[in-house]
């Protein structure tokens, strides 16, 4: 059943994310009296004051983060799923990572690791991250606004770079990470790969993750004209 003020996700014409609470949602297709939806099972329809039709179903990962505050350029979810599978990060996990942005990326290992460190040196940025994740009721981050050459924690299992400078930090990552740990470096253009010494670990490699949606119809099925192409280059290297 729905609860009072449990997130709904409305399917219809437009998708909406809200909340079931004693209020009236005003849309292009009528007001919606989200009242109603307290009580309500899962897939029920609900109508706006114009007729517009709706199905209420729970919200998923990905409805939660196209709703959240933005500051800086996020890590997609399609690089975010490369990290997650090459660097093996599982229920077990403890993850550090070093430039929180707006918590997108910190939010999607939320849901997967045991542990998220997270390190942001701009307060602004900061505060935009703290408010997501109180937001979603995330309890398993230590979100710190701190630089990460200040890091503390030792044997994780995964060291995410995600800042302009990764080189600077390569050392911290080595002393952080636990022998077979994984060190994953986000860097939007290459001269950040080049700079990065990796000498002592192993199992290096570097990915590009290009995204390519395709649209369907009779006689007509093709790749769409714009694509998401490239977003970062992703190393990923191995503590020896």
């Amino acid at each position: 059943m729905i609860r009072k003020n449990q997130y709904v996700l409305l399917l219809g014409k437009r998708n909406y994310l809200v909340k079931a609470e004693n209020k009236k949602f005003s849309t292009q297709f009528g007001e919606i009296n989200l009242e109603k939806l307290i009580g309500k099972k899962f897939g029920t329809k609900i109508k706006s004051h114009l007729g517009e039709e709706f199905i209420a179903v729970e919200p998923s990962l990905p409805d939660f983060l196209r709703k959240i505050k933005r500051a800086p350029q996020i890590i997609t979810l399609k690089d975010a799923g490369l990290i997650i599978s090459s660097a093996g990060i599982n229920k077990d996990s403890v993850v550090v990572e070093a430039g929180t942005g707006s918590a997108h990326l910190t939010i999607v290992l939320s849901k997967i690791a045991k542990k998220v460190y997270s390190y942001e040196i701009r307060e602004d940025f900061y505060k935009i991250a703290l408010e997501n994740l109180k937001k979603l009721g995330i309890t398993n981050v230590v979100l710190k606004n701190s630089d990460i050459s200040k890091c503390k924690e030792k044997n994780a299992d995964v060291f995410i770079l995600d800042l302009g400078s990764p080189e600077k930090y390569i050392e911290t990552a080595r002393k952080a990470l636990k022998p077979g740990g994984y060190l994953v470096v986000y860097s939007p253009v290459i001269e950040q790969v080049q700079r990065i010494d990796l000498r002592g670990f192993a199992q290096i490699k570097t990915f590009e993750c290009i995204l390519r949606e395709w649209e369907t119809g009779e006689n007509k099925t093709r790749p769409k004209t714009r694509m998401l192409g490239h977003t970062a280059f992703l190393t990923f290297a191995r503590k020896v």
